[in-house]
């Protein structure tokens, strides 16, 4: 590959202010990235999946119980990695009464808790940035740096406690050590590769996915060894990738500190088996899910009944509990900045023709390999998160333009340009951007009104509004979450509404005594709303959406046939506890 000679002349003197540029602009672009995130993260309340993490690591750091977030499904290492510096420094300065009690102080540790985890953002940007380097070269570099830190989607997740930013690090360093050992033949990096494999593992089970998308790699690589030898080929890619998963698992259980769980959290008599299987062998599969098993391992198990039985799933306008196979093409459409298409587009015309260490292919049919292995094996479609992981395959591969003909160059640049003026408008609520295609925030509700557009972060904003209209303080709320409305300042009565657990206390019509009625998105639109129950608001203007939009604000008066009841409802409480 081409050096950081400017000019192939061997001008050291031309070389050092090139090189010192392009450093100077590589870290601007991390400052910018850092900047944009650090300024979101106290603008939000606390996303749905942010409170159990949020409380499961204080209780680990307190007593070591960490059973809860895998029988939830969820494995051990992503939290962990993210809040341990925070806690370790809330002990130290001496809040350790924040850490005892994570839901009364949960407005004052979660922003730090997402400031901690901004080194996993920043170990990404790092690995994305050196891959296109060794790729294609210093120039590629700093142009995939950039497009790294404009990303919405990114800068929406990297600033959330959240296992989106660990997984796609841990992934990106399993994909960028797998490339070198297609490369080179480098055994070191195929283990390295695994062993990274297993962090990604403990932080997300979507990792699970990737071996076999390895193996397709490899396989495509090994080509010609097949047509010439397909059996004794064949043999040794399958050996070899089991290796590679037997690695995988290893680092997975090291890194867990051997951490072991029976599968079934009862002893003797197991109700799931009865009529599964015949006596004898139901009494053997019920000694074996009594023995203790890799922690992960159970969560992991737990992820896949999960799956089977799907999840409630909203696109245009429908709700389903089984998804669909074009859910992640449509939200990557949508949710993703229209000119990024435009030059990814333009990297696919110039194909193979860029100059390269070798194996670029690899990134595009990862890429696309993840993509088509998420949209028809998952039932559970719950927004272009999942579809993180491909983001740095795409930017590395599109970073090449840089080292293209001017023209290339130009759009690739441009196209950044576009990119940095998407983030502007919708910046600091990047968790909602949906691109002009899809009409913006407002017209994206109408086709994924999820946790793409409300994953119940709208409290800050809604308190923020309440703070510059005193009017809207007299108001009732029905908010989508796992938190407290008062937690975040907001004022008024609350109804929250939790995913896939009972809701007994609202009442059984929509109801609401105040003179204003606020909703979030996804109850009104979304895939957990109760059936017709927000239905006589369709058709009523609101008065105001938060500044985020995640939340509508309506006139009680404005709403016809509103129950208005005296029945007692839960108060959220003014100002954060």
């Amino acid at each position: 590959m081409d050096s950081d000679n400017p000019i192939d002349n061997g001008a050291d003197g031309l070389q050092r202010p090139r090189s010192a540029r392009r450093a100077a602009l590589l870290a601007l672009a991390a400052a910018v990235g850092l900047g944009l995130m650090t300024d979101s993260l106290w603008r939000s309340s606390a996303t749905y999946d942010e409170v159990l993490y949020l409380e499961v690591a204080a209780r680990w750091w307190r007593t070591g119980e960490q059973e809860t977030i895998t029988r939830a499904g969820s494995p051990l290492s992503f939290w962990k990695i993210q809040q341990v510096p925070m806690l370790w420094a809330v002990d130290r300065l001496g809040y350790g009464e924040w850490i005892d009690h994570p839901d009364v102080y949960e407005a004052r540790l979660l922003p730090l808790a997402r400031t901690s985890g901004l080194l996993v953002w920043l170990a990404a940007f790092g690995l994305v940035a050196f891959w296109s380097r060794r790729l294609y070269g210093p120039d590629a570099m700093v142009l995939a740096a950039w497009w790294f830190a404009l990303s919405p989607n990114l800068l929406a997740h990297g600033a959330l406690a959240t296992m989106e930013l660990p997984v796609l690090a841990a992934m990106t360093g399993m994909f960028l050590l797998f490339w070198e050992f297609l490369r080179t033949g480098s055994r070191r990096a195929f283990v390295a590769s695994a062993i990274v494999g297993g962090v990604a593992f403990s932080c997300k089970f979507t990792a699970a996915v990737v071996p076999p998308i390895l193996g397709l790699l490899w396989l495509i690589g090994r080509w010609g060894d097949i047509r010439s030898r397909p059996v004794r080929t064949a043999g040794a890619l399958a050996g070899g990738m089991a290796a590679y998963v037997a690695i995988l698992l290893a680092a997975d259980v090291a890194l867990t500190a051997g951490a072991v769980l029976p599968i079934s959290q009862q002893a003797g008599h197991h109700p799931s088996l009865d009529g599964k299987l015949g006596a004898t062998a139901a009494r053997w599969a019920g000694r074996l899910i009594e023995l203790p098993a890799p922690q992960d391992w159970v969560g992991f198990l737990k992820q896949m009944i999960m799956q089977r039985g799907g999840a409630p799933a909203y696109l245009f306008g429908e709700v389903k509990s089984t998804g669909w196979w074009y859910y992640y093409l449509v939200a990557m459409a949508v949710k993703v900045p229209l000119f990024f298409w435009a030059v990814l587009a333009a990297r696919g015309l110039l194909a193979g023709r860029l100059r390269s260490a070798g194996c670029g292919w690899a990134l595009p049919v990862a890429a696309a390999a993840f993509v088509a292995v998420a949209s028809l094996g998952s039932t559970r479609n719950l927004g272009v998160r999942y579809m993180l992981p491909v983001a740095p395959l795409a930017i590395v591969w599109i970073s090449g333009l840089a080292e293209a003909g001017s023209r290339a160059r130009r759009l690739a640049w441009c196209g950044l340009a576009a990119q940095a003026i998407a983030v502007a408008s919708i910046h600091p609520y990047e968790l909602t951007y949906f691109n002009v295609l899809a009409g913006g925030p407002m017209g994206g509700r109408q086709i994924l009104s999820d946790s793409n557009l409300d994953w119940s972060q709208g409290l800050k904003p809604l308190a923020e509004l309440q703070r510059e209209r005193p009017e809207l303080r007299d108001l009732t709320l029905y908010c989508f979450g796992d938190t407290e409305a008062g937690r975040y300042g907001v004022q008024g009565q609350s109804y929250t509404i939790r995913e896939g657990k009972p809701n007994d206390h609202l009442p059984p019509r929509l109801t609401a005594t105040t003179p204003y009625l606020a909703v979030s998105s996804t109850l009104q639109w979304g895939p957990w709303k109760a059936r017709g129950y927000f239905q006589a608001l369709d058709g009523v203007a609101p008065v105001c959406y938060t500044p985020d939009t995640t939340i509508a604000i309506y006139r009680t008066a404005d709403v016809p046939g509103l129950v208005a009841s005296d029945e007692p409802v839960r108060v959220a409480e003014s100002g954060g506890r």
